[in-house]
């Protein structure tokens, strides 16, 4: 096939895109640069607001907090507060020997898990590719061979 000739008048070679490019590129980061502004001050009115409610706040926990801490000291010396903790922790160290054995069930159950289900995706991964080639098969003689095929498989 023959190369065609260039046209004389071929808008390619003949003219320049440049400005073009340029007016682009300065609506583009004109846009760009308003929203940013609009993304960081335009859109959010009360972001001086969550700063000043942010300082009154932490001044407000700052006062708190020593007189939360001083509540729960109180609470934990309380007689009745430590006569819980202790049956708590009795009854977590009667419970220690069954949750480990049940730990351990768990962990090993979940070995046996990943082992089969390694071997069942692999086989998975073969059936589903067989049927592929079965849909895909334009002759009656491969679509037959690869049918035997997977029903040996299974």
């Amino acid at each position: 096939m023959p190369e065609q000739p260039i046209p004389e008048q071929d808008p390619v070679v003949t003219k320049s895109y440049a400005m073009y490019y340029v007016v682009s590129m300065v609506l583009l980061m004109a846009t760009l640069f308003w929203a940013l502004w609009d993304e960081a001050y335009g859109q959010r009115p009360w972001k001086a607001f969550q700063n000043e409610w942010k300082q009154r706040y932490t001044a407000l926990l700052s006062k708190t907090r020593p007189a939360s801490d001083k509540s729960v000291k109180e609470a934990e010396n309380n007689p009745e507060y430590q006569k819980l903790q202790q049956a708590f922790q009795q009854a977590d160290a009667a419970a220690k020997p069954r949750r480990d054995e049940l730990q351990k069930q768990i962990m090993d159950i979940s070995a046996k898990i990943f082992a089969v289900q390694n071997v069942f995706t692999d086989k998975r991964a073969y059936a589903n590719s067989l049927n592929y080639q079965i849909e895909t098969e334009t002759s009656a003689s491969g679509k037959q061979s690869k049918t035997n095929e997977l029903a040996e498989y299974k």
